[in-house]
């Protein structure tokens, strides 16, 4: 892999968590990849939080492992999991 004076490896596992966050949003909302973006980047806009922050938030929920500072988020994500499971 080249790397550019730019390059951090965190932003591929920021990458990665964010495709992965999308994922789950597409299957818990069956809707396509530019939705669950959206409603995503909203969730960053509401809570102030990172767009990587956002989708670890996510993750950590579903994974059990809610060890992040993104409160906001995960009080969002938590409201969207518990309605999702009563459906």
């Amino acid at each position: 892999m080249i790397h550019t004076p730019n390059y951090r490896p965190a932003d591929h596992r920021s990458r990665r968590e964010i495709d992965q966050a999308i994922g789950v949003v597409m299957g818990l909302r069956r809707c396509s990849a530019e939705q669950a973006l959206s409603e995503i980047t909203a969730v960053v806009r509401a809570s102030g939080v990172g767009l990587g922050g956002v989708s670890r938030a996510l993750l950590g929920l579903i994974t059990g492992d809610v060890t992040s500072a993104a409160g906001e988020a995960v009080v969002h994500w938590d409201a969207v999991l518990r309605s999702a499971a009563q459906d």
